[in-house]
């Protein structure tokens, strides 16, 4: 797959994916779902946001970073970043959801994705 065809599927999966959220939006009742319609929802919206981080990131390295990196390394720091912060995004709500977020918890979560993002920055860095 080259680039053009990474970024391609990757807006298709992005548009699509918030084609379901919208859908999931529209159709389901939040006072009388199951877990399964909660699931959907945030499910969703993570792959939605993700994508949507990961082109933004991927185009965001592309014109302001290093130009001796090829570019599948662009697409790796993007996917990886775009996911860990859509994921610390989709937490924080689902802790808003619940009536548990406050200062003390999004403190402690952010404290524990900055220590997970910078551990995995070291481990890449000291394997090549």
């Amino acid at each position: 797959m080259n680039l053009r065809q990474y970024i391609a599927t990757m807006f298709f999966a992005t548009i699509l994916c918030w084609l379901s959220w919208f859908f999931v939006i529209s159709n389901v009742d939040p006072f009388a779902t199951p877990i399964s319609g909660f699931a959907f929802f945030y499910g969703s919206l993570f792959l939605s946001v993700m994508g949507t981080l990961s082109i933004m990131f991927f185009f965001f390295y592309k014109l302001f970073g290093d130009k001796n990196l090829p570019m599948f390394r662009y697409v790796e720091v993007s996917f990886r970043q775009s996911m860990f912060l859509s994921l610390f995004i989709i937490l924080a709500l689902f802790l808003q959801g619940q009536n548990y977020l406050n200062v003390i918890t999004a403190s402690l979560l952010l404290i524990i994705f900055v220590l997970i993002v910078s551990f995995n920055i070291s481990v890449k860095y000291k394997s090549t």
